[in-house]
């Protein structure tokens, strides 16, 4: 749940009318992709922290009934249909021009899959490529989609610089839910003995896995060299206090307000980057 810090970025981004024709996500990114384009301000919010409260939402019992510690199948096929919990604008995101990249990792060939606008016509196709996303390896059942098994994009790429670039920008204005300066450490050999226990069936994915931490960290790296030549502007998660997993709503909202308030001080700086 780090990416409720995102939601509170997202927040200030909608609340001043700021829309960038060019939005990419993966994993928890996507799903903040989508808000931001059906430019609901309450779904932005909610989904990243009041949502946690939902019964619905997952725990461990629905982990253990095979459904995933986050119960995908409801947060992205039920919570988001009109008249549910959490209703989706799809008649105005729809609407919105921009252009919208959703990122998924193929467990099968080990690549990184990509979807377009043009490849979620309908609600229950947005919510699937989030879905698959989105789906953590491990703790969420895997996402299939024209019969391809996909798992979380962030197995692949942390952040999707490889298909902004392919689809021609040079500058980025990025969001990460890390500190900065922040390095991934490396697995311990009780991880590896349980990923290779766990994923020995999808060598690709197990690989993806390990070798996680070393592509991650050079990302990370090239980010900030990045920054460095003024090719993006970087937030940072300076000061987060939540995990993936947390569900203390007084921590998310904090974390959220967190977001909000770093948007807020560094909106001339966005305004000049983006001019």
């Amino acid at each position: 749940m780090r990416a409720s810090f995102t939601a509170g970025l997202v927040s200030a981004l909608l609340e001043e009318g700021i829309y960038f024709d060019y939005v990419a996500g993966i994993s928890a990114g996507s799903s903040h992709a989508v808000n931001y384009l059906s430019r609901d301000n309450y779904r932005v919010h909610c989904s990243f922290v009041h949502f946690a409260l939902d019964r619905h939402f997952g725990s461990l019992g629905t982990f253990i009934r095979g459904k995933g510690f986050f119960d995908s199948e409801y947060i992205y096929g039920q919570a988001g249909n009109p008249g549910s919990t959490l209703p989706f604008d799809m008649e105005t995101f729809l609407a919105n021009p921009a252009r919208i990249r959703i990122g998924a990792f193929d467990r099968d060939r080990g690549q990184m899959k990509y979807w377009g606008r043009e490849d979620m016509p309908t609600l229950d196709k947005v919510m699937l490529c989030v879905r698959a996303s989105s789906s953590l390896p491990i703790t969420m059942p895997e996402t299939v989609i024209d019969g391809v098994t996909y798992v979380d994009g962030g197995l692949g790429e942390s952040v999707p610089l490889s298909i902004a670039r392919q689809d021609g920008l040079r500058r980025f204005v990025l969001v990460l839910t890390r500190p900065e300066g922040y390095r991934k450490p490396e697995l311990s050999g009780r991880q590896i003995r349980l990923y290779q226990r766990l994923l020995g069936q999808h060598p690709r994915e197990l690989e993806a896995l390990l070798s996680r931490t070393e592509r991650y960290n050079q990302q990370r790296a090239e980010i900030e060299a990045m920054e460095k030549r003024g090719e993006a502007l970087v937030f940072y998660a300076d000061g987060i206090s939540v995990n993936s997993y947390t569900r203390d709503i007084n921590r998310l909202e904090a974390n959220y307000g967190e977001g909000y308030r770093q948007a807020r001080a560094k909106l001339p700086d966005l305004r000049a980057f983006v001019r």
